[in-house]
């Protein structure tokens, strides 16, 4: 009984949700923006646009280039969250939740009947159906199951859109040769570049180092628990102590002064400490810390 863990992932999940309420966007290349400005970036991109190359990212303009017929909508966050809550609610008719990881994704823990593997796959279409059912078939999502979390979470992102795959433990690690370094969450760009400077290029090395290994080549105790979650061992999480609070808006260009900015981002970054509690400070030394508050106007207007 390897398989403990579900996790599933909403696919292209804000153009999805655009295409699942106006049904005009379907079978089209949708790219989501914060703003209707060709020189801001693709928050989101259908699967019909990601096959010209456009992804999350992506500059508008450059978008246009790459796919002609590309319609782009303005984002509609509330939307984008009444549909996490409804997505969530679904799912928990099913399993659990065990932890939401964002607005897309969150994972199950499968109780003692569930983990058998056809009990697992069986669940897991289950959870598919209740959410094409119950939010919409267009806001497909794609399920991975494993040992842990984060192996359920390589499986989910495995095969898009809309999969279902499994890696049991027994499989391990033979069934992660063919995926690349940048795969796996905590391999990011910088990881993968410090990873090849020292001569690991591959998942089958990566598999094949010791725990002390990869220790070295993280440089503290996160490598040895990335070699426990690789090999399929359930870590429980490292307990966590916010530090910072950040908040991201794009404006429209030339059409908010540089006041108008540093207000809006103060109000959003107060607004956030208080739902948090603050960081642990007297209220005297947060309005110290707003008044820190960088406002970058650069070509795509982020704050």
């Amino acid at each position: 009984m390897s398989l403990k863990f579900m996790f599933v992932d909403m696919n292209a999940f804000f153009a999805s949700v655009e295409q699942q309420f106006n049904p005009r966007l379907r079978g089209r290349p949708v790219g989501v923006v914060p703003v209707r400005a060709d020189t801001t970036c693709c928050i989101a991109a259908s699967y019909e646009a990601r096959k010209f190359g456009v992804k999350t990212g992506t500059i508008v303009a450059e978008a246009r280039r790459m796919c002609p017929g590309m319609v782009f909508v303005e984002a509609r966050h509330e939307m984008y969250v009444r549909v996490h809550q409804a997505m969530v609610a679904a799912v928990e008719t099913c399993l659990p939740v065990h932890h939401v990881h964002s607005i897309d994704e969150l994972s199950c823990k499968l109780s003692y009947a569930h983990m058998p593997f056809d009990a697992a796959v069986q669940k897991a279409r289950e959870v598919k159906e209740a959410i094409r059912r119950r939010v919409g078939e267009y806001t497909t999502c794609s399920v991975g199951l494993g040992p842990n979390i984060f192996l359920a979470k390589v499986a989910a992102d495995m095969k898009k859109p809309d999969g279902l795959t499994t890696i049991l433990r027994e499989e391990l690690p033979h069934k992660l040769f063919d995926l690349k370094l940048t795969d796996f969450p905590g391999i990011g760009p910088r990881m993968h570049r410090r990873l090849e400077s020292r001569g690991l290029t591959s998942v089958r090395q990566l598999c094949a180092m010791s725990a002390d290994e990869l220790e070295s080549q993280w440089g503290g105790i996160l490598g040895g628990r990335f070699w426990m979650a690789l090999h399929g061992h359930d870590m429980p999480d490292l307990p966590t102590h916010r530090r910072t609070v950040g908040h991201s808006h794009v404006y429209r260009p030339n059409c908010e002064t540089r006041r108008a900015c540093r207000a809006c981002s103060c109000d959003c970054c107060a607004r956030r400490l208080r739902e948090c509690g603050g960081l642990d400070i007297a209220r005297g030394d947060w309005m110290c810390m707003l008044r820190f508050v960088r406002v970058r106007r650069g070509r795509r207007g982020r704050t």
